[in-house]
């Protein structure tokens, strides 16, 4: 039930997580070593009537994924998810 609708796109993995992106407009989450589901990670509101994830790049705490479409129902954009506990917090002296 969690699988990808349509071809995927891309595809990132590391010693824990495998990561893929589809035409189905969605980016999800596997574990690497049982290859069970965990979660989405995005699902635009127009995949499945041409939003696409075509690329995505990540590392141990942000995901960047290049978001179009293949009718004009998703804008071009990069999308950036920011896992870092910590957040992104600059002090300035």
């Amino acid at each position: 039930p969690n699988k990808h609708q349509s071809a995927v796109t891309c595809l990132q993995s590391n010693s824990r997580f495998v990561v893929t992106s589809s035409d189905d407009g969605t980016v999800k989450l596997w574990d690497v070593k049982t290859g069970d589901f965990i979660r989405n990670l995005v699902a635009l509101d127009s995949g499945g009537s041409g939003g696409v994830v075509w690329r995505i790049r990540a590392n141990d705490t942000k995901l960047v994924c290049a978001v179009g479409s293949r009718n004009g129902t998703e804008e071009t954009k990069l999308m950036v998810l920011d896992f870092d506990v910590e957040g992104a917090c600059v002090k300035c002296s």
